[in-house]
């Protein structure tokens, strides 16, 4: 016998799966449901791997119930994933140009200010 679950219920599920297009999870119930990775976080998420692995427990919360049952889920309000969201946003100025910039003299001079000014923003942030 199943569970009668609804929406914008918070359930622990189990990560039975990862595609790259999100994450299969079960609860303790046995009923299926999805991880989107558009709804594993509010920033652009890659790769669903880097936030989930196979076995890993989660609350998430229900978005959508599909007609057969399945469940449509989100992380987005779960405090550990919105953590790491905020971690992501305080990344250091080296991170940043790893991931976005064309490496030389000529760029690095040329975005130099810039660099200088965020990194004073995030000082009096604090």
């Amino acid at each position: 016998m199943t569970k009668k679950y609804r929406k914008n219920q918070f359930v622990k599920v189990k990560v039975t799966g990862i595609q790259p297009y999100g994450a299969f999870v079960r609860t303790p119930d046995n009923q299926e449901g999805l991880i989107h990775i558009s709804e594993v976080m509010n920033d652009y998420v890659h790769d669903v791997n880097q936030y989930l692995t196979k076995g890993q427990t989660v609350k998430a919360k229900i978005i959508s119930i599909g007609a057969s049952g399945k469940l449509n889920l989100t992380l987005k309000e779960n405090e550990y994933f919105k953590n790491e969201e905020k971690k992501r946003d305080k990344r250091s100025i080296i991170e940043q140009i790893k991931e976005s910039e064309e490496y030389g003299f000529e760029t690095l001079r040329q975005k130099m200010p810039q660099w200088i000014q965020e990194a004073k923003m995030r000082m009096y942030d604090k």
